[in-house]
């Protein structure tokens, strides 16, 4: 596996925080790309990344140390 990619409603700032802590990187925002829950009213998606090289180089040590 080379990637593991993570998307969020762009509004929902805890999500995005979380994903940011474990060393997830912003790659960009896809507008309009998905409608609200019962709603036709749709939303923009944040999406985030881990790459490979990143979880050996650093977030794999940052995840285990947040651990003990």
């Amino acid at each position: 596996m080379e990637r593991v990619e993570f998307r969020a409603d762009n509004s929902n700032t805890r999500s995005i925080a979380a994903m940011k802590s474990i060393g997830c990187v912003v790659e960009g925002v896809l507008r309009n790309h998905m409608p609200t829950h019962g709603s036709e009213i749709r939303r923009d998606s944040i999406v985030l990344s881990i790459l490979k090289k990143d979880w050996f180089e650093s977030v794999k040590q940052k995840i285990k140390a947040s651990l003990v």
